[in-house]
């Protein structure tokens, strides 16, 4: 890693961007300072990304940038400040102070330096993690409501135990009503009790998503030899949850893809093992990887008129989003995070072209090899109508422990359809949570790239859609682009990180809710 040569970029582009005219950066959540370009503002956080250089240099570039621009405003716009106020000359920004266009003592530091993850939690005191696919529905009924909590999997680690869990809620006066979703359930009034007469309360946490979906912790922690729990609801039945899978029962009316009556129930990860393999991606590959992800699933971000002709609306809109794109492609040649012969550019560039997005500066041709899943998300979208017919809303409870992918552990835990979108709710170790956010919205705090092909061979990207953490752990959802349809009998998990990939097979049954 050349963090000398990035420096020398990031500062070389500020100079040429004060020189020229200058496209202000874009109002989003990833934008920088008020005064650095859109170009400036991606290739330092791209460069932060990959750890090519001290957030701190950077800080003090833009600051210096920002400054250069405001002393060089026309003579006549009204200046800021009181009046008499001393202002600084443009010929004091002309040179910079000796030592600081490479600041070796602090690059020096920074080489030394290694990532700062959160901690990762081992195995508690009574044993490894327990992870248990749930299906099952807890009725009750409280001040003229009813409705149902519908428990999709159960999870044991260090952090404590919870279920994920999804619900609806009904009006007692207008039955035929659709199901409704005001405020939250009445947590404190459902009581918990344990094969060893352990007593417990839930604790709700939402995890991204729909609003009516999370999880609920068992407060207190019970021991993990626990065979099963009851859940009593407000003026409902008792419902069992074996938590040994010898054991557990078929989930009440759980559903095959087909309608059937499920013969096994809730299944968890029946399928094959997991099978590893190296990627060998550098920093900068992986950041574009990302990147061309990151392009893939910005559909939901656009109203849903516009996502219905996304392959015909104007380059436009992301047009905006991709300025700088082949400024970020050089920085990370510069830095020597990307090798001039990789193909992840030339892969961006048709991401691009399939897109219909111009101005990104990429220079390399569009390549023809693009991996088959953002081939199948390329094709959805240029289809006439892209959109999938809306399916009807349900889950599919799944348990499944991946491997470690460098230093990230994942967890998945349930699948859910609602709203018309599909979600998938995973349980991560090893995040970066404090991490700032990377270029063109890039959720750099989640570096893994998460792919999922169902049972008709479609692939479906999986975005962050939000989450919490606790006691080192983040539970959150994954949404999916685009949403799986209810015909999906099983799924195959694909999930990338720079050095390594997992897949593993699930099989699906489906509850409807």
């Amino acid at each position: 890693m050349n963090r000398e040569g990035a420096e020398t970029y990031l500062r070389l582009l500020a100079e040429t961007e004060l020189r020229g005219p200058m496209m202000p950066a874009r109002r989003q959540p990833w934008s920088g300072p008020g005064g650095s370009t859109a170009r400036l503002t991606a290739v330092a956080q791209a460069l932060t990304a990959v750890r090519a250089i001290d957030p701190e240099i950077v800080e003090d570039i833009l600051a210096d940038f920002d400054l250069a621009v405001s002393v060089r405003q026309p003579a006549d716009r009204p200046r800021s400040g009181p009046p008499g106020a001393a202002v600084p000359r443009p010929a004091r920004l002309r040179f910079p102070p000796p030592g600081t266009l490479l600041r070796r003592s602090r690059l020096a530091a920074l080489a030394s330096r290694e990532p700062v993850r959160a901690p990762q939690p081992g195995p508690g005191p009574g044993g490894p993690d327990r992870l248990v696919p749930v299906g099952l529905t807890v009725p009750y009924r409280d001040e003229g409501l009813s409705g149902e909590m519908f428990l999709m999997a159960f999870a044991h680690t260090v952090a404590g135990a919870r279920f994920t869990m999804v619900w609806q809620t009904h009006s007692l006066h207008d039955p035929e009503r659709d199901p409704i979703h005001p405020g939250l359930l009445p947590f404190e009034r459902f009581t918990v009790t344990d094969d060893r007469g352990g007593r417990y309360q839930l604790e709700f946490s939402r995890s991204g998503g729909p609003e009516w979906a999370g999880d609920v912790s068992l407060r207190p922690e019970p021991p993990r030899g626990i065979r099963w729990l009851d859940i009593s609801a407000p003026d409902g039945p008792v419902v069992r949850v074996e938590l040994d899978p010898g054991t557990a029962k078929p989930a009440d009316g759980a559903e095959a893809a087909d309608g059937t009556e499920a013969a096994g129930g809730a299944e968890a990860a029946g399928g094959a093992e997991p099978s590893v393999s190296e990627t060998k991606l550098s920093p900068g590959e992986h950041l574009l990887v990302m990147l061309a992800e990151r392009l893939l699933t910005v559909a939901p971000e656009f109203p849903h008129a516009l996502r219905m002709q996304l392959a015909a609306i104007s380059p436009g809109p992301l047009q905006t989003m991709a300025t700088g794109m082949g400024d970020v492609i050089a920085a990370l040649e510069a830095a020597d995070v990307l090798s001039p012969l990789s193909p992840l550019p030339g892969r961006l560039a048709a991401v691009c072209a399939g897109m219909r997005v111009s101005g990104h500066g990429i220079t390399a041709p569009p390549a023809q090899d693009l991996p088959e899943p953002w081939l199948s998300l390329l094709a959805h979208y240029q289809r006439r109508k892209p959109e999938t017919v809306p399916v009807r809303d349900g889950y599919a409870a799944v348990a499944a422990a991946l491997p470690e992918l460098d230093g990230i552990r994942l967890a998945l835990l349930s699948l859910l359809n609602t709203d018309g979108g599909s979600w998938l709710q995973v349980l991560a170790r090893g995040l970066e949570l404090e991490t700032p956010m990377g270029p063109f919205g890039i959720d750099s705090y989640f570096p893994v790239s998460v792919w999922i092909r169902d049972s008709g061979g479609r692939w479906h990207a999986c975005r962050p859609a939000g989450g919490h953490s606790h006691n080192g752990e983040y539970v959150g959802k994954l949404q999916l682009v685009p949403p799986l349809t209810r015909s999906t009998e099983w799924i195959e998990v694909l999930a990338a990180g720079p050095s390594a990939q997992v897949r593993v097979q699930l099989p699906l049954r489906w509850r409807y809710l």
